[in-house]
């Protein structure tokens, strides 16, 4: 009975406890945004502000932003915080039109994101504002910002910023080496500027270990194509259309060790494309049209039987000499553009046997696309070409070479018509010429 007594005073005295645990507590989540943050977001409203766009929705007056404006914004809770507190801006593509709101960088210490993507606000960007250190993704594209790129934004603050996205501006100048203190950045699109300058990147942008994506089409760079200056994370490196020059570099290119996208595509390299470009571990897509190249360095060995590139553009250039032949050991390849050239010589064997596989082997997978027009091939059609069907899917044109015999039923031999025999090598390979001759009536049937 006392054990009873007892364990009856003490649940009695520990209820009041067992009641406060179980017991609807109080709400103590922040429902209002602080109001440095709402101010900040109100210096949005001094721009143009189109109908029906998100900021037109946007009611300072009469609704609390964080809790209640219907779009373009994210807000988070802090701990030990009585407000709401602003996250991330994304303003729709409306056409907004104004100057760069500089209070958002400076007054929202939570911002994560900011997108002001696909609008018109313009004029250059602040000068001695670093970015909030807080920042991850800052998306500036398709506006008509103008000037430098300041490199005050990208202070060791800022060294979090995983995106930058300041693509189809007017920025001029260089890049600034301010973007190599970026330690966690890793997709970078600068295309469709201004931006000049020799060397094209600051060398100590090779330090970003976490960059994978470099976008830098359309600008005014010259010099070498700074591969050198480029770090060994890197992933994809675009810089069409810029104004490069010399050679591609043989090591640094082979240093890139997880490089996957290359395209240099319309600017204006010389020399050969590298063998290190060929037999890459892991290049699967390599661009390097409308250039200045003169040659091929096939690699030695099996180099090319253990290449992974799936896509190869060569088109637009000034390549002499036969085909290269070991582009039909490349087990991955699928579509080649070799046109526009100054090929010669006959299609390699190895070639009319991809083109007209149906399926793959254990060597290799078909060609799915074989561009060779515009060069000075000469010799017989591959025979096995006879039986191919352009709804077989396979996009293949040899229009506009040296072929003694290219009839338009082939859906290959459509497009400009064969250069007159004037302009074609005088000579052709000998076991070419031969399979013309025993082939010849068989030609001279085909309209």
């Amino acid at each position: 009975m006392a054990s009873r007594s007892s364990r009856r005073v003490l649940l009695l005295a520990l209820l009041p406890l067992l009641l406060l645990l179980i017991a609807p507590r109080s709400s103590s989540t922040p429902t209002t945004t602080f109001p440095g943050d709402a101010a900040a977001l109100a210096s949005l409203k001094s721009s143009s502000i189109p109908p029906q766009s998100c900021l037109a929705t946007w009611d300072f007056a009469r609704r609390d932003p964080c809790a209640a404006f219907p779009c373009g914004l994210r807000c988070v809770a802090p701990p030990n915080s009585t407000h709401l507190r602003v996250a991330g801006v994304a303003l729709d593509p409306a056409g907004y039109s104004g100057a760069f709101p500089t209070r958002l960088l400076t007054s929202l210490p939570y911002l994560t994101t900011l997108s002001l993507a696909g609008n018109r606000f313009h004029g250059p960007l602040p000068d001695g504002v670093p970015l909030p250190p807080t920042l991850r993704v800052l998306d500036l594209s398709g506006n008509a910002f103008t000037g430098p790129i300041p490199g005050s934004l990208f202070t060791t603050r800022a060294s979090e910023l995983q995106e930058l996205y300041l693509s189809r501006n007017a920025f001029s100048g260089v890049v600034p080496p301010e973007l190599a203190s970026l330690a966690s950045l890793t997709r970078l699109e600068l295309q469709h500027n201004a931006l000049a300058g020799s060397p094209s990147l600051p060398p100590g942008m090779r330090a970003m270990r976490a960059l994978a994506h470099l976008d830098l089409t359309g600008n005014k760079l010259s010099g070498p194509p700074p591969l050198d200056a480029l770090p060994p994370s890197l992933v994809s490196f675009v810089a069409r259309d810029n104004a490069f020059s010399g050679a591609v570099p043989d090591a640094p290119l082979a240093a890139l060790g997880s490089i996957r996208v290359l395209d240099l595509t319309g600017n204006a390299l010389s020399g050969a494309v590298p063998d290190a470009a060929l037999a890459h571990p892991s290049l699967q897509q390599l661009r390097l049209g409308s250039n200045r190249l003169d040659a091929v360095a096939e690699p030695d060995g099996g180099g090319c039987a253990s290449s992974q590139l799936a896509e190869l553009d060569l088109s637009g250039n000034q390549i002499a000499g036969r085909l290269p032949t070991c582009l039909g050991s490349m087990p991955r390849l699928v579509a080649v553009a070799l046109d526009r050239n100054r090929f010669t010589g006959p299609v390699p064997h190895a070639y009319a046997a991809r083109v007209a596989a149906q399926e793959a082997t254990d060597e290799w997978v078909p060609f799915a696309r074989l561009m060779l027009q515009g060069n000075f091939l000469c010799g017989a059609l591959p025979g096995r070409w006879t039986q191919l069907r352009e709804e077989d899917g396979a996009k293949v044109s040899v229009a506009d070479n040296c072929l003694p015999r290219c009839p338009r039923k082939f859906f290959f031999c459509q497009g400009a018509p064969q250069k007159n025999q004037a302009a074609c090598p005088t000579k052709c390979d000998g076991a070419a010429i031969r399979h013309v001759r025993e082939h010849e009536d068989l030609l001279l049937e085909m309209p």
